[in-house]
C-alpha cells in the first residue's frame, strides 16, 4: 500500500535544504491506517504544536493535528529532520483550509540568509507606515518565502512554503495578495476560464455581462434549466468538458419586486451532479422553515442556567476530547492556555464545533484566571431584555474580568488568543476607563 493511495502530497524543505514527501491524511484515511498498520501512540516523539505521534508496524509515521487530519511521513527517520518545521492550518477565511507548515527563524538568521542567497525580493510586499511597522519578503531558490519583519522590539524572520501560508499568518500580506481595487476582477477571472479552484465557498457573483464568456471559455453545455438551490432565484444548469458543473442564476428572471430583470446573478460550481440534486433536495427540505436567530448565550443559557458554575468542572474535564488533545496535557497555566489556542486555531473554522467548544472554552479560560490571578469567582447574571443567563466572573473590586460580548466576539470572529479575549492583562479596562474619565 503507497502512500498515495491515502493522501494528498505535502513537500517539506527543512532550513538545510532536506526534502520530505509527506502526505496529508483526513481522520478516516488516519483511522484505517492505525488500525491495519497497528499505529502505536509515543509520546516521546510528541512534535509541539501537533496533538500526537504514531509510529506504524510498517515504519512509517504519522503526526496528528488537533482537527483530526494527520501527516504521513514514509520514514519514521524523518521525523528527526522537523525540529525547526511548525505545522500550521491555513485559515483565510475566502479560501480553502490545508495544512502547511513554517520555520521560525532569529532576525539575524533571516539577514544571514539574504546576505549567502541572495534572493529575489518580492517588491510588491511593502507596508504604509514604516516607521511602526516594517517587513521585507524574499522569494528563496527553494521556492519558498522568506519573510522579514524589521519591526522593534518584534524583529524576526520566517520561512514559509508559499505565499498563501504567509498571508495565513499576515493580514496586510493577505490584503496585497489577494486584495484588488478593481471590483469586478474576480468575476473577470471567472469569465477567462478560472475555476477559482482554492476559493471557499465555491459560490461567487457574476453581471450578465460576463455570462457569454463564462460559457466559452468554461466550455458548458445547458443540461438543465429552472434549479432552485437558494430561495432567491432559479438557476440554468451547465455541463463542463473539464469535467465539473456551473449553476448559474437565469439573468432573464425578474428581481424583487419584480420590476426588471435580476442586475446581477449567483454562480455555483459542483464537482458532480449528485452534488446539484443533494443541494436541490436540501433546499426543497428547508424552504418553508422560517429562519431563526437567538441571542449568542441563548444555548449556554438553556443548557445550564443560573447553575454554570456548578458545571465549569466537567466542561473543563471535557475540552480535550472537543479539541482533540490529551487529557495530561490539559493545565491552567500559561502553556496549557497557550495549547488551547492553538487548538482552537485549528478547529475555529468547524463550525459545527462551535457549540460545543465554547461552553468549555468559556469555563477553562475562568479557572486559569482564578488559579493564575487569584481573583475572582464565578457568577451569573440574567439579562431581562435578551432572557438569557450569562456566566462570567466577578473580581473582588466588584467589576467582571472581562466583557461577555467581546468574549463571544472575539473567539468565534478569530479566534483570536484567549488573554485577548478575556482581556487578561486588564487593558482593554483600563482604556474604557480612561475614556470615561475624559
Amino acid at each position: 500500500m503507497t502512500l498515495h493511495s491515502y493522501a494528498q502530497q505535502m513537500h517539506i524543505i527543512t532550513i538545510d535544504k532536506y526534502k520530505i514527501s509527506a502526505g496529508i491524511l483526513d481522520s478516516t484515511a488516519k483511522n484505517e491506517l492505525l488500525t491495519r498498520f497497528k499505529g502505536r501512540q509515543d509520546n516521546s516523539l510528541r512534535k509541539k504544536w501537533t496533538a500526537r505521534t504514531f509510529l506504524l508496524a510498517d515504519r512509517r509515521a504519522i503526526i496528528e493535528c488537533y482537527d483530526g487530519q494527520a501527516i504521513l511521513f514514509d520514514k519514521q527517520e524523518d521525523l528527526k529532520k522537523l525540529d525547526r518545521i511548525r505545522f500550521v492550518k491555513n485559515n483565510i477565511d475566502f479560501l480553502r483550509k490545508n495544512i502547511s507548515y513554517k520555520i521560525e527563524l532569529s532576525f539575524s538568521e533571516g539577514n544571514q540568509l539574504v546576505q549567502t542567497e541572495s534572493p529575489k525580493r518580492l517588491n510588491q510586499f511593502k507596508t504604509d507606515m514604516p516607521e511602526y511597522y516594517d517587513f521585507e519578503v524574499y522569494e528563496l531558490g527553494t521556492g519558498q518565502v522568506l519573510y522579514i519583519n524589521k519591526t522593534e522590539p518584534v524583529k524576526s524572520a520566517t520561512i514559509f512554503p508559499d505565499l498563501k501560508t504567509l498571508a495565513s499568518n499576515n493580514a496586510t500580506i493577505t490584503e496585497q495578495l489577494y486584495g484588488s481595487e478593481d471590483d469586478e476582477y474576480l468575476m473577470k477571472r471567472l469569465a477567462a476560464g478560472d475555476t477559482l479552484a482554492d476559493y471557499e465557498p465555491t459560490d461567487h457573483l457574476l453581471y450578465p455581462k460576463y455570462e457569454q464568456a463564462l460559457i466559452k471559455n468554461h466550455k458548458l453545455t445547458l443540461i438543465d434549466t429552472n434549479v432552485f438551490v437558494s430561495s432567491d432565484f432559479y438557476g440554468n444548469l451547465y455541463r463542463s468538458d473539464n469535467g465539473y458543473y456551473i449553476l448559474l442564476d437565469d439573468f432573464d428572471q425578474l428581481n424583487v419586486p419584480k420590476t426588471a430583470k435580476i442586475g446581477i446573478g449567483t454562480l455555483r460550481f459542483y464537482h458532480s451532479l449528485d452534488e446539484v440534486r443533494t443541494a436541490q433536495k436540501n433546499y426543497e427540505a428547508n424552504k418553508d422553515k422560517a429562519v431563526r436567530s437567538e441571542h449568542f448565550y441563548q444555548k449556554i443559557s438553556d443548557a445550564y442556567g443560573r447553575h454554570f458554575p456548578e458545571a465549569v468542572s466537567k466542561l473543563v474535564a471535557g475540552l480535550p476530547a472537543i479539541l482533540n488533545f490529551d487529557q495530561e496535557q490539559l493545565a491552567f497555566d500559561s502553556s496549557g492556555m497557550d495549547l488551547v489556542d492553538e487548538a482552537l486555531a485549528w478547529n475555529g473554522t468547524n463550525y459545527a464545533l462551535n457549540d460545543k467548544w465554547f461552553p468549555a472554552v468559556l469555563a477553562y479560560y475562568g479557572q486559569c484566571y482564578i488559579t493564575s490571578k487569584k481573583d475572582g469567582k464565578w457568577t451569573v447574571f440574567f439579562d431581562k431584555e435578551s432572557k438569557v443567563w450569562i456566566p462570567g466572573l466577578q473580581l473582588n473590586d466588584g467589576s467582571a474580568a472581562w466583557d461577555w460580548r467581546d468574549f463571544f466576539k472575539d473567539l468565534y470572529e478569530g479566534p483570536i488568543p484567549l488573554r485577548w479575549a478575556g482581556d487578561w492583562d486588564g487593558s482593554i479596562k483600563k482604556m474604557r476607563s480612561g475614556m470615561r474619565i475624559q
